[in-house]
């Protein structure tokens, strides 16, 4: 009698304790938002155009067998046509005015600095000089007892990239930057492939005679796939698509805050898919002048002079039209935090998924303090820490590219190029 009087218990206890805990629970929604994220470095002051050059090495590709030396191949060379080619190479930085010609998806331009083929030397005229160096074909020999054959071995190619960015008049080397690449061939296979041998000897003699047979153009391919975006990263401010974490509150029928806070989460998923025209309430906004002031929401001078691409130009008014919404979107959090006691378990919850949706919004639109303010009080409720980590550490990271531009009263630096000035201004 104990034993089921003690099931009935539990059973009650889950059905009862646990439709509580549901009633608390959030519910995670990645959104993506398109949003700018500022480079690692910057192109001085007082530079306004450039040009490019493209260095293959002339140097032998190396042969590696288990960290040693063991042949080489021809150089790295141009195949004929524009299937790699040095003209391929520079038109992905420079750009086309038909983007459909550039195979990947970035803007033609790199921050619309002026380009020119012909060889200049003047102050303001720098070259972005790329290098390619130490191509090499490697391999790794493993040995597994159990297999009949039991050398295998996985294949490699490495390179490094060294950019530099030289003043055309007086020679010097403005900024470096070197990127080494290192992939293993997932896979790889041609005529006559082996997979294994009964001894090293023989799949080093193998590899030595075919390792270059399973590289399909494959260091020519991903030279052109990331020549673009390293410089992107390095030097220009992208508008790229981001996954964005919001909240609702799932029994939402518990309160009706809940259902208005997954209602307005709804609408901004909603507007990130199809981009209708914005709705906000200028009455709303009015009623919320100090709390925009403080929080850098207002709307700026219009940049659209500035945007003389027009790939950026839409980038801009895009990024424009979300900033409405998601102020929008995160006073309506704000106000909602104002009505929700921490004290209560449930409401608890929703007060957490307010400030992690307005760090989430302020993220979007570049707003790092304030984004970094919302999670700290997020924090506060001791709800969720590692997911609170994960949104903290996006945001630092993109906070930490933005500071490279300035000082430390947060006055933007003196020797930035002023084609980067638009940015902090949208």
């Amino acid at each position: 009698m104990k034993r089921k009087f003690l099931v009935l218990t539990i059973v009650f206890y889950c059905l009862f304790f646990g439709s509580k805990i549901s009633a608390q629970a959030y519910k995670s929604e990645n959104i993506n938002f398109n949003t700018y994220i500022f480079p690692t470095s910057y192109i001085p002051k007082d530079y306004y155009n450039y040009g490019v050059k493209i260095n293959l090495s002339e140097n032998p590709i190396s042969v590696i067998i288990d960290g040693e030396k063991k042949s080489s191949r021809p150089p790295l060379t141009y195949h004929a046509g524009d299937f790699f080619s040095e003209k391929e190479l520079i038109r992905l930085i420079v750009g086309t005015e038909d983007e459909e010609k550039i195979k990947i998806g970035f803007v033609p331009t790199i921050l619309e600095f002026g380009h020119t083929n012909q060889p200049i030397e003047a102050k303001d005229h720098f070259i972005i000089d790329v290098s390619y160096k130490n191509v090499v074909y490697g391999a790794d020999i493993s040995e597994n007892k159990s297999l009949e054959t039991p050398f295998t071995y996985t294949v490699y190619y490495s390179y490094d990239t060294v950019i530099k960015i030289i003043n055309s008049y007086s020679k010097q080397v403005v900024m470096e930057k070197k990127d080494t690449t290192y992939k293993k061939m997932i896979s790889y296979s041609f005529e006559g492939y082996i997979p294994g041998f009964k001894t090293k000897p023989e799949a080093v003699n193998y590899l030595i005679a075919n390792i270059d047979k399973g590289f399909t153009n494959d260091v020519v391919n991903d030279i052109k796939q990331y020549l673009r975006p390293t410089l992107d990263f390095w030097l220009d401010v992208q508008y790229i698509q981001d996954r964005c974490f919001f909240s609702r509150i799932s029994k939402e029928d518990k309160n009706p805050l809940f259902l208005k806070l997954n209602q307005d989460v709804d609408a901004i998923e909603k507007w990130s898919r199809q981009k209708t025209e914005p709705m906000f309430d200028d009455a709303f906004l009015s009623a919320n002048a100090e709390f925009i002031q403080k929080n850098n929401l207002e709307s700026n001078t219009d940049q659209s002079r500035y945007f003389h691409d027009k790939t950026r130009l839409l980038n801009y008014k895009n990024f424009l039209d979300d900033k409405k919404v998601l102020t929008d979107f995160i006073l309506k959090m704000n106000q909602y935090t104002k009505q929700f006691d921490a004290n209560d378990k449930g409401q608890k919850v929703a007060l957490w998924a307010c400030y992690v949706n307005i760090a989430s919004g302020f993220s979007v639109l570049g707003n790092y303090k304030s984004s970094l303010e919302y999670i700290q009080k997020a924090r506060l409720l001791d709800y969720q820490e590692r997911q609170v980590k994960n949104i903290e550490d996006k945001v630092i990271e993109r906070q930490k590219n933005h500071n490279i531009f300035v000082d430390a009263n947060g006055e933007i630096k003196k020797d930035v190029n002023d084609l980067y000035l638009k940015y902090f201004k949208l």
